[in-house]
């Protein structure tokens, strides 16, 4: 499947006056022990105790959410935390997944290609797996999350019954890791590409989103907005194209959609 859908961005000086209005902040939150003296938070709120999705955020460069009782308290404006509150709306439960104890302020992405990150992954996943035994998971990444996302999919193909890479990280910057050698088959696992056409970070431009997709067989949607960004740090940030500033919503139908096995809308 490979689809390209056109939507029309909000204004936004509307989205970021109104971008923390409803928060994630009525879930609990779990520390896991994971490596040897090492432990791993994450944020869980679900609508219900028997939610047929489980939505495992993964945000971008540096991922360090520094959580509590109440939530992400850092990087509120990254495109996945802020529009976090929507999964409830859906029916689905959603997880917030914090960087490590032994990064806590924040990983690269040869520590989210790394052995290491794929088994603070696991222990993520199990624990919500013995928390919602008959919800199935999806790992969600945008950004560098896609990075983590990506790992875990290249590792485990099977520890999640879908994996989203939103932005992915397709272009090497410095000799970082990316996503453009990842070699999974996507006739026999679940994975969705969402790219930006006027995505202008240098990471993850659209046709290499769309490259990626098309050689591993993964379902693909490529999205149209142009509100924020303008210069090369705003480029790659949360408030803008990369960051799917304005049409978050959108975004989120289209991969809940492409969850619950109906046609990503094309406009």
């Amino acid at each position: 499947m490979k689809l390209k859908r056109i939507g029309c961005g909000l204004a936004a000086l509307l989205l970021i006056a109104n971008v923390h209005a409803d928060p994630l902040d009525h879930g609990d939150l779990v520390t896991l022990p994971t490596r040897d003296g090492v432990t791993q938070s994450i944020f869980v709120e679900s609508p219900s105790s028997n939610p047929p999705w489980v939505v495992v955020l993964f945000p971008g460069t540096p991922g360090d959410l520094h959580l509590n009782a109440s939530g992400a308290t850092t990087l509120k404006g990254n495109f996945l935390i802020r529009s976090a509150h929507h999964w409830i709306d859906y029916g689905v439960a959603v997880a917030l997944v914090d960087t490590p104890s032994d990064n806590a302020q924040g990983v690269d992405d040869h520590f989210r290609m790394s052995k290491e990150s794929f088994t603070d992954t696991q222990a993520v996943v199990a624990a919500l797996r013995q928390r919602f035994p008959n919800s199935k998971i999806a790992l969600v990444g945008t950004s560098a999350g896609t990075v983590s996302v990506g790992n875990a999919l290249n590792r485990g193909p099977t520890l999640a019954d879908a994996f989203v890479l939103t932005s992915p990280v397709t272009v090497s910057r410095r000799g970082n890791p990316s996503l453009a050698d990842l070699d999974v088959d996507g006739t026999k696992y679940r994975v969705f590409v969402v790219s930006n056409q006027h995505d202008a970070c240098v990471s993850s431009p659209a046709y290499a989103g769309k490259h990626l997709a098309e050689r591993d067989h993964f379902d693909f949607v490529q999205v149209d907005s142009t509100d924020g960004g303008g210069d090369k740090e705003a480029d790659c940030g949360g408030h803008s194209p990369h960051g799917f500033l304005g049409i978050e919503k959108d975004v989120l139908e289209d991969i809940n959609g492409w969850l619950t096995g109906h046609p990503v809308a094309i406009q």
